[in-house]
């Protein structure tokens, strides 16, 4: 039942990814994240030997800031050594056959634990992130017709990876998984990763007319897949970006209310003998699947969320709320009852009171975010950012170069403004009528000697 209840979890909150085709130097018109953002390239590189020049190349027409780079079908039994690629750590794994093997280059600020599961009929790289995100690397020989074996590992892996929010696989699988495809092990392969709540990326061919190479995913994060159109080997290369946190989401005005009592009640007296009788299984799940939706659309309806009870930020729950419009209660009462000194001090003990506690649960959960993040640095600064409001546009200096024809006229008038502040407000003061002459005079004619600088001296001021 759990696994029921996170798998259903886990569809909910799924996002699909975009796809294109593009050539490599056109893949900034694509990734739309920025650097909160992890970045993926795979490539079957058939000989890592032989073709690393060619990733080079690649990487260069690129002129992205890759995070990680997945290699397949490297034969590393040709291979004692691997290419060093300046600012990425690099990991292989086992091979049996000539041909296999899986490399990963990560970069080295990336905080990330390498995994070596053993792993039936395909080489295998696990790569876990800030206990959130799980990168599965493999490579599946297509000379193993049987799949079998396989897929119960994949099935053993991903069951292992549950408590990650966000999981991709990436590779080369070589099973064809374009729509109607004739590859008899594309169906079980598929509903195998459906299984875990995971859906192919993109189809897209990557060699000639099939999808051999796959990206995989179950995330609650926009995600973008690219196939880039060079041919370093007969296979494309995939560029896969995935945005690391959620876009801020709209206040929700409206909820979904449903009648589950009512639902259970109409099933119990609807009559499925009709959809028994049929002979063809896909029809009668079809006919099922409609009937049920039905029941559970007329028993669904929307509600109107009141403005009182919207919550905007996360860390105020409906309780937080209800304390805080109590407080802003007592407070008008207490403005319309001035001389009500009971009134004026339960307002002021309750004020106090909400506002501490308000304090003490922002103190909270700002720790609590502090310590999820405490393994990725790039996420730490933008929530100390956040905390510590810099995040605030600043007004624009080089409008202040414009006030004259060149720079240093504009600099000069900018200085005198400043320095003449002082002066000016005092000349402004409007002094009463029977103020003497000499406070007059001497409110203008305000000076401060000049002296060396960095002297110490007491100079007079009149």
């Amino acid at each position: 039942m759990d696994e029921i209840v996170s798998l259903t979890r886990d569809i909910e909150n799924l996002n699909l990814a975009d796809s294109f085709i593009c050539a490599p130097e056109d893949t900034g018109q694509y990734l739309r994240y920025g650097n909160n953002s992890l970045k993926l390239l795979h490539l079957n590189i058939r000989s890592i030997n032989c073709n690393f020049d060619g990733l080079l190349l690649l990487l260069h027409r690129i002129q992205s800031h890759l995070d990680i780079i997945i290699l397949s079908e490297c034969w590393l039994s040709k291979c004692p050594s691997l290419p060093s690629l300046p600012g990425f750590s690099s990991y292989a794994s086992d091979y049996k056959s000539q041909n296999e093997g899986v490399v990963a280059y990560v970069r080295v600020e990336l905080s990330c634990d390498v995994v070596f599961p053993t792993f039936d009929d395909a080489n295998c790289l696990l790569l876990k992130i800030d206990d959130k995100i799980a990168v599965v690397a493999l490579y599946r020989s297509p000379s193993i017709k049987n799949i079998d074996r396989f897929l119960n590992s994949l099935d053993n892996t991903l069951k292992q990876l549950n408590s990650f929010s966000t999981v991709v696989i990436i590779g080369d699988m070589n099973i064809n998984i374009v729509p109607n495809s004739k590859d008899p092990n594309s169906d079980d392969y598929l509903n195998l990763t459906a299984s875990h709540a995971m859906l192919p990326a993109y189809v897209l061919p990557t060699r000639l007319n099939s999808c051999l190479d796959h990206v995989i995913l179950k995330s609650p994060f926009s995600a973008v897949s690219l196939v880039l159109d060079s041919l370093i080997t007969d296979h494309a290369p995939i560029l896969f970006c995935i945005a690391m946190s959620t876009r801020p989401k709209s206040l929700k005005s409206t909820t979904i209310q449903q009648d589950i009592p009512s639902m259970i009640q109409e099933i119990d007296k609807t009559d499925f003998s009709s959809i028994l009788l049929l002979t063809d299984a896909n029809y009668a799940a079809l006919i099922l699947v409609d009937l049920l939706a039905s029941i559970v659309q007329k028993h669904t309806r929307k509600v109107n969320i009141p403005n009182k009870k919207r919550i905007i930020k996360p860390r105020i729950t409906p309780g937080l709320l209800k304390c805080i419009r109590h407080r802003d209660k007592l407070y008008r009462r207490h403005k319309k009852e001035n001389d009500n000194k009971i009134l004026k001090i339960t307002f002021t003990r309750y004020r106090n009171f909400c506002n501490n506690l308000l304090k003490r649960v922002k103190r909270e959960y700002e720790r609590s975010e502090l310590h999820k993040a405490k393994n990725n640095p790039k996420a730490t600064w933008n929530l100390v950012k956040k905390i510590a409001n810099l995040n605030r546009k600043q007004s624009p200096t080089e409008e202040l170069l414009k006030l004259a024809d060149t720079p240093e006229l504009s600099v000069n008038i900018a200085n005198k403004f400043f320095a003449n502040v002082g002066k000016n407000l005092a000349s402004s003061i409007n002094l009463p009528a029977n103020s003497t002459t000499s406070l007059r005079s001497s409110v203008s004619d305000i000076h401060i000697n000049s002296s060396p600088l960095g002297s110490m001296a007491l100079l007079p001021t009149v």
